[in-house]
């Protein structure tokens, strides 16, 4: 009887668990946004990009190398707020997507919603100039991995984006 019992109680966990897991696929955001804000920076930098193998090996050394570096920086960005201002910094932002503006349009959205002290501002500017650092350091060294049709590719996928266009491909 308590065997019986056990493997009920097994079974009746594993069907929990794999329907939360098929939820939790479901709920998945597609596109280039999503990879943004994947755990891997360094995915996002070459969403929509098919490497080689070798390509693939490579990249992957950077992922190494610089995943967890620029995981740090972005979190740097926004350690100085407060929850308030994190809960106004989304807010604003998704207000801004659903309304379809810019990056940069969103970009001031979210600041003038953070009400950010001198001391924050001051803070969060090093902590965005050490990301970005860091971050181009990262593309400098993923461009060298990629042909240069990828590397079009790339640069016209980032063309866009920065324009606030949609494409397909994204």
């Amino acid at each position: 009887m308590r065997l019986v019992s056990t493997l009920l109680a097994l079974l009746v966990s594993l069907t929990v668990v794999g329907n939360l897991s098929a939820a939790d696929e479901k709920q998945k955001p597609e596109g280039r946004r999503a990879a943004q804000r994947s755990a891997d920076p360094v995915d996002a930098m070459l969403h929509g990009i098919t490497l080689t193998d070798e390509q693939k090996a490579k990249v992957d050394e950077l992922k190494v190398e610089y995943g967890p570096k620029l995981i740090e920086a972005r979190q740097k960005v926004s350690a100085g707020l407060t929850d308030e201002q994190k809960k106004a910094r989304n807010e604003a932002a998704k207000a801004a997507r659903d309304a379809g503006k810019t990056p940069q349009e969103t970009r001031k959205d979210i600041e003038a919603s953070l009400n950010l002290t001198d001391d924050q501002k001051a803070q969060m500017a090093e902590a965005q100039k050490e990301f970005a650092s860091l971050r181009k350091e990262v593309q400098k060294k993923a461009m060298a991995i990629l042909t240069p049709e990828q590397q079009e590719q790339l640069k016209a996928a980032r063309h866009g984006h920065r324009h606030g266009q949609k494409a397909e491909n994204r």
